[in-house]
């Protein structure tokens, strides 16, 4: 009897844990070889019940990386994007976005990026972010 309790409280753990957050369309601005920052945009979709929240990233192509949104043609620097219970949240051009700064060598169209995001419930979850030629909207990066 002992045994069954025990393993039934394992396997709810092992299913409470798994990541409910999944990240799709992932990719980084192609910027010219002068510029030093360039940004990451995806989609994040939250398929579990509780909100959570991307609280960090890191990524293998620059020294620096930030979460930013981009208000009234201004960037800021964000502590946290809240990924609502069911929903998702779009980091596109002229809004929310991960800054890489500090580039270690030009970006080009072809090159990947491997970014680490990291989430206050579901952990760190890598995505390969191909790097494209920018796509429509304002880059809103006026530094």
């Amino acid at each position: 009897m002992r045994k069954l309790i025990l393993s039934g409280v394992l396997l709810s753990g092992l299913v409470f844990a798994q990541p409910k957050i999944e990240v799709k369309d992932a990719w980084v601005r192609e910027v010219p070889p002068t510029s030093k920052m360039s940004a990451a945009y995806m989609i994040i979709e939250n398929k579990g019940k509780e909100a959570d929240k991307l609280v960090d990233a890191s990524n293998n192509a620059s020294e620096i990386t930030e979460l930013h949104e981009t208000v009234e043609g201004k960037m800021r620097r964000v502590k946290a994007i809240e990924v609502p219970a069911g929903g998702k949240v779009e980091l596109k051009p002229g809004g929310l976005h991960i800054m890489l700064i500090n580039l270690k060598k030009p970006l080009k169209e072809g090159d990947k990026v491997e970014l680490t995001l990291k989430f206050e419930k579901a952990g760190e979850i890598k995505v390969q972010a191909p790097v494209k030629k920018g796509m429509g909207g304002k880059h809103g990066h006026g530094h």
